[in-house]
C-alpha cells in the first residue's frame, strides 16, 4: 500500500503544471505590447527603416522626410528620425546651423570678456578666478529646436499602479483641443515653446512638443504645477505590471509637432484598445 501511494504521488508530481516564470511572462507581454504598438502606428509612419545605427535610411532614399529605427529585442520605444539625405531636411539643418553659430559666437565673446576680467583681477589681487568656457549648452534654443524637430520618440509604459511624467514648459500641459481618439481615456498635450529656466535664472530653454495618450483603466489623471515652468502629468492605473493581461497603457510622444499630430490622428489606436482587458 505504501508503495502504491508513493507511486501515485510521483505521478502527481510529474503531471503537475510547472510554476509560471513571472519575469519571462512579463518579457513576453512587453514584446507583444511593442508589436501591437508598432502595428498601430504603422499607418502613420509609411517611411523606410534606418540602418542599425539610425544614421542613414537602409534603402538610401532621399525622397522620404523620415526614417524609423528598426526594433531591437527589449526596446520599449519607437524612434523616428529625420532623413539626412532629404533636401528639405538639409536646408532646415543649414538654417539652424547659422543660428547655432551665432549663439556660439555670443557665448565665445562672453567667455573672452570674462577671461579678460579674471586676468585683470588676478593681476590686481593675486587671486585666480574660474572662467566659464563654451559648451554644447551654448548652442541655445536654436540647437535644442533643431534636435527636437528632427525626431519623434514614442515611449510606452503599461500596467503601472501610477504614471508620472515631468514637463518643463512655459505652457501648462492640458487635454488636447484638436485631437480626439475614440476609446482613449485622455490625450494630454503641450506645444513646443521657449521658457526661462529657474536655475540658472533667466536662461532660455526649449520645450519640445509632447503628447501623452492614456488608454485603458485609470482611476484618475491630471496635471499638477510644481513651479512657474515645472509641471507633472500623473495618472493612477490601479494595477501592477505583474498582472498577466494588458490593463492600462500610456504612449508618450515627444519631438516634432507636426509628426506627433500625424501619428495621433492616423494611427490605428483601435488595435491597441482591442487588446486591453
Amino acid at each position: 500500500m505504501m508503495r502504491t501511494c508513493a507511486g501515485l504521488l510521483a505521478a502527481a508530481i510529474l503531471i503537475a503544471p510547472a510554476p509560471v516564470d513571472a519575469q519571462a511572462s512579463q518579457t513576453d507581454l512587453a514584446e507583444r505590447v511593442m508589436a501591437w504598438l508598432r502595428d498601430a502606428v504603422a499607418p502613420a509612419l509609411p517611411y523606410p527603416e534606418s540602418d542599425a545605427e539610425g544614421v542613414l535610411p537602409r534603402d538610401e532614399s532621399s525622397t522620404s522626410p523620415w526614417m524609423v529605427r528598426p526594433h531591437a529585442p527589449g526596446d520599449r520605444s519607437i524612434e523616428v528620425i529625420a532623413n539626412p539625405l532629404n533636401l528639405a531636411n538639409q536646408q532646415r539643418a543649414t538654417r539652424a546651423m547659422a543660428e547655432i553659430l551665432a549663439s556660439l559666437g555670443s557665448a565665445q565673446r562672453r567667455a573672452d570678456a570674462q577671461y579678460e576680467r579674471a586676468v585683470a583681477e588676478a593681476k590686481r589681487t593675486g587671486r585666480s578666478q574660474d572662467v566659464d568656457g563654451v559648451t554644447l549648452a551654448d548652442e541655445g534654443v536654436a540647437g535644442a529646436r533643431i534636435d527636437a524637430e528632427s525626431h519623434v520618440t514614442i515611449d510606452v509604459e503599461f500596467n503601472q499602479p501610477a504614471y508620472r511624467y515631468p514637463v518643463r514648459s512655459s505652457i501648462a500641459p492640458a487635454p488636447s483641443r484638436t485631437i480626439a481618439i475614440p476609446g482613449a481615456t485622455a490625450v494630454i498635450a503641450v506645444p513646443s515653446n521657449v521658457y526661462r529656466n529657474e536655475e540658472p535664472p533667466g536662461e532660455e530653454r526649449y520645450c519640445s512638443a509632447e503628447s501623452i495618450l492614456f488608454l485603458g483603466r485609470f482611476r484618475a489623471a491630471g496635471v499638477d504645477r510644481l513651479a512657474a515652468t515645472s509641471f507633472v502629468v500623473t495618472a493612477s492605473g490601479g494595477v501592477s505590471e505583474t498582472e498577466m493581461g494588458l490593463r492600462s497603457f500610456v504612449v508618450r510622444l515627444r519631438g516634432n509637432d507636426a509628426l506627433i499630430a500625424q501619428i495621433l490622428m492616423t494611427a490605428d489606436w483601435a488595435r491597441l484598445i482591442d487588446e486591453l482587458q
